[in-house]
């Protein structure tokens, strides 16, 4: 039983996403479709110059459709897995055209890729590799730009490797395709062969899979086959087949596969559902030119263990009573090959040489298919109004307009926009204004000449505005944490060169949870150290407490690694909801920040109970203890009172810039010189 919800989430992902990708294809679809009908009927009115153009103009949408493919299955799989579609896009189409070109997939007219099924897989394959390495659009304002760029170039090399072993692939399965066919035939031009065909189309149809891409080879062939005896039939030198590409085009998919307008009208005709009957009514338009996708994920048909059936049988007998039609002479065979998009009834006059009998025998077949859909549709029906819950309740209409589908696209793309936007921002701030560092003093009661400062990083534009901190979430959107932390530790060292850092003065930095879990963290802090010639022991790095649900293994070498050097470690932030005590026996820091939040509740004897308790970790952990947000005469008073020695707040000072904290620390100097004096 536990396997059913993730088989259920399995199918719904499965639906969704090539409902996703095939609506999104359906502007190109349904355009070629417009400019068949207007081809033909341009045609009737004698202008075949304008007709011809709109042919043309056809053949050209049905040549770049598998790199349409590719771009829009790309295009959703990026956005789905919070890539950015233009790192993305590229990929793809370098896998396409090379797995393409290499093995002759190509249309012969516009020598363009045309293998669907390879641009499907190039799109996927492009998506994992991408979303796998998390990839940006370079930006060469981003601080880390030259990283990035070095960390592309070698991704990309590898995924050119993994394009020829693509290439190579896919020449070895056509070459075991090609023996496998010679071995076993599949030909449409007989009846057994036909109707093989059929089934195979019909059974991946009802996967969500378009036979045609996988039956590639045969359709070719069918129509090349269909080409020639049209050919020598009009020369006198063959008589016409019954079994040709108008038969299939014209009889086989009335409608679009599974000759979906049976399906459709059946639904008209006995749907009690009014979210059925709406859904068939928006998909009329579609189905009128071979388009059922709307239809075939609405319902949903596909893994539809009632539809399936009648999806698969109709064509089956369809292709049964065309062909015994036939041979018996009461319907001439298809004279010419008519675009698949042709609409119904339009398709069987112009297939049969311009014979009413084709239309008649159009409207039989789906007549016969909506009689085979009626009893298989009614019971789907039943099932979903007796139960609400059952599995394809949720794949009726409002899960399946355009709207909902491409909603989640929409909602997707917001959020690439949104991150575009983050980027924007930050390479403009990079470009335009500078970072700048303030610093807050941590005040010892009982010792007026210690020193030590927290810093925090402030950005001032091009007008001389300080703006707040709030930039650090974009920073963080962006995965760029530890480039911005690496900028700040170099602003600190650099006021430090100027800062009297008298014996025991120590700056406190603030570094992220991603930058205290990487293993280069200490080696840089170590190399900066040296650069700008700063003691260890004047440095403190402060981590929050967030962090350390991290790589703890990890956190804790560099923990010890930075207290090697001589670098002082302190948690910051304790109390605001993350750590346990537990974590301040497992990390050997050197100092413990209270949250001001402890504080804001210490008007009650709870609250004070539990400061109280907190001021006594020093006892047990050997960590210096800060009183963070302290603000009032009376949390200061309160704070001494639990045995904690150095506080920071805005009782003492605010963030100030190095100047004022260089007057700053000069007065308490000066105070304590008096006072001991």
């Amino acid at each position: 039983m536990r396997k059913l919800p993730s088989l259920r989430n399995g199918y719904e992902t499965y639906v969704r996403d090539i409902s996703v990708v095939f609506l999104l294809l359906l502007p190109l679809t349904i355009s070629n479709a417009l400019s068949i009908f207007a081809g033909h009927a341009l045609n009737y009115a004698h202008l075949k110059d304008w007709s011809e153009n709109f042919f043309h103009f056809s053949n050209l949408l049905i040549g770049i459709y598998p790199i349409a493919l590719c771009i829009i299955t790309t295009y959703y799989f990026a956005i789905k897995n919070h890539t950015s579609p233009l790192v993305v896009v590229p990929y793809a189409l370098v896998m396409f055209l090379a797995v393409s070109l290499s093995n002759d997939l190509v249309a012969p007219q516009w020598r363009l890729p045309n293998n669907p099924l390879v641009a499907l897989v190039s799109a996927v394959i492009a998506a994992i590799c991408c979303s796998s390495g998390r990839l940006f659009p370079l930006d060469p304002l981003r601080p880390d730009f030259v990283r990035q760029l070095y960390q592309q170039v070698a991704h990309l090399f590898a995924f050119l490797v993994l394009t020829m072993l693509c290439t190579k692939l896919t020449g070895f399965v056509m070459a075991e395709g090609d023996a496998l066919h010679q071995k076993i035939s599949l030909n449409p031009l007989t009846f057994a062969g036909g109707m093989a065909y059929q089934f195979v189309l019909g059974l991946l149809g009802a996967i969500g899979i378009n036979g045609h891409n996988f039956l590639f080879g045969e359709k070719q062939q069918l129509y090349l086959d269909t080409q020639h005896n049209l050919a020598a039939w009009l020369a006198g030198d063959a008589p016409l087949n019954i079994l040709s590409q108008g038969f299939y085009d014209a009889f086989m998919s009335i409608g679009g596969s599974g000759n979906a307008l049976s399906l459709l009208l059946c639904v008209l005709f006995f749907s009690r559902d009014r979210r059925h009957t709406i859904l068939a009514l928006s998909a009329i338009p579609l189905v009128m030119f071979n388009i059922n996708e709307l239809l075939l994920f609405g319902l949903p048909v596909i893994f539809n263990p009632t539809l399936i059936v009648p999806f698969i049988l109709v064509p089956l007998v369809s292709f049964v009573l065309v062909y015994f039609t036939m041979s018996m002479g009461w319907v001439p065979p298809a004279g010419t090959i008519v675009d698949w998009m042709t609409p119904p009834f339009m398709s069987g006059y112009l297939a049969t040489q311009n014979s009413w009998a084709g239309v008649c025998l159009q409207f039989v077949v789906v007549g016969v298919g909506i009689l085979i859909y009626r009893p298989f549709y009614r019971h789907f029906a039943c099932a979903s109004r007796i139960n609400s819950r059952a599995i394809f309740r949720k794949h009726e209409v409002e899960r399946s307009t355009l709207k909902s589908f491409i909603g989640d696209v929409n909602q997707a793309m917001g959020r690439y926009i949104s991150k575009h936007d983050v980027s924007r921002r930050v390479s403009r701030m990079l470009s335009r204004g500078e970072f700048v560092m303030y610093y807050q003093p941590q005040v010892h009661l009982n010792d007026a000449s210690h020193l030590a400062f927290e810093s925090l990083v402030r950005y001032r534009d091009e007008q001389g505005n300080i703006k707040p901190s709030t930039f650090i979430q974009d920073f963080m959107e962006l995965g760029a944490m530890y480039q911005l932390d690496q900028l700040v530790l170099d602003l600190v060292l650099a006021d430090m060169q100027k800062m009297p850092l008298v014996q025991g003065c120590r700056i406190g930095v603030n570094i992220s949870a991603e930058t205290i879990s990487s293993a280069e963290i200490v080696p840089y802090i170590a190399e900066r150290l040296g650069h700008y010639r700063i003691p260890a022991t004047a440095l403190e790095i402060e981590i929050t407490e967030e962090a350390i649900l991290k790589d703890q293994q990890q956190i804790s070498a560099n923990i010890e690694a930075l207290q090697a050097l001589g670098v002082k470690v302190a948690i910051d932030d304790f109390g605001a909801g993350y750590a346990s005590f537990s974590h301040l026996l497992k990390f050997s820091f050197d100092k413990v920040k209270l949250d001001r939040s402890l504080l804001l509740n210490v008007d009650q004897a709870r609250g004070q109970n539990l400061y109280q308790w907190l001021a006594k970790i020093s006892e047990v952990t050997g960590c210096a203890m800060v009183a963070e947000g302290i603000e009032t005469e009376q949390e200061k008073a309160f704070v001494a009172s639990c045995g904690i020695d150095i506080c920071q707040g805005y009782y003492f000072a605010r963030p100030m810039p190095l100047h004022e904290s260089f007057a700053w620390s000069a007065s308490c100097m000066a105070a304590h010189h008096d006072i001991s004096h």
